[in-house]
């Protein structure tokens, strides 16, 4: 079963496995060495896209509404969490449902099919946050980012992760293609197992 995993995980950064027995799921981090203080200048909101369109979008094989459809009866997700320095895929199912599971996890990491239709849905929803949620429905967040970017000003960190309005909307698929292909490397993850897996 776990044959193709061995061969994902052959990366310079040794795999973390924390197999627990009597565990009737099977959890997977990886942890990629990317975040938004890698977003170029000018593309700012880029690292948290690019993760999005990794797990919230469509892969070569299936339309994003396939993978829901796919994942639902497994009651199974994965997901990105995206932040300054680091992003993190993870992933959770039963283990009696990880020969389903397993091929559309490795579809949304290795086979993304970075659709324009995926990218505009993604890209409403930050805007959305930015425009909208930020400014009038949290307070505190917005204290927190206007003190964050005063703060970090003309570094990497001067901005949020979800990037800055203007930028977001500069943000092309051709700029998330180049983003994935120079950091979502084989030397740039770690891989993490845990659960009720068969070693």
């Amino acid at each position: 079963m776990f044959a193709p995993i061995a061969a994902h995980a052959a990366t310079p950064n040794a795999p973390v496995l924390l197999p627990v027995a009597d565990d009737p799921t099977v959890s997977f981090r990886l942890w990629f060495k990317v975040g938004a203080q890698n977003d170029p200048r000018g593309k700012e909101g880029l690292a948290a896209l690019t993760a999005a369109m990794l797990t919230e979008a469509s892969t070569q094989r299936l339309r994003y509404e396939q993978i829901i459809d796919q994942l639902f009866p497994l009651a199974s997700s994965y997901s990105a969490s995206p932040s300054m320095e680091m992003t993190v895929i993870n992933g959770r199912t039963h283990r009696d449902n990880l020969a389903d599971y397993y091929p559309l996890l490795i579809d949304a990491l290795l086979a993304p099919a970075f659709k324009p239709e995926d990218l505009e849905r993604l890209r409403s929803r930050t805007l959305n946050f930015l425009e909208n949620t930020l400014r009038f429905a949290s307070d505190e967040e917005l204290g927190k980012a206007v003190l964050y970017n005063d703060i970090f000003a003309g570094t990497p960190y001067g901005h949020l992760v979800a990037g800055t309005i203007e930028a977001v909307k500069r943000i092309t698929v051709d700029d998330v293609k180049a983003f994935y292909a120079a950091h979502y490397t084989r030397d740039n993850v770690v891989i993490g197992l845990g659960g009720g897996y068969a070693a």
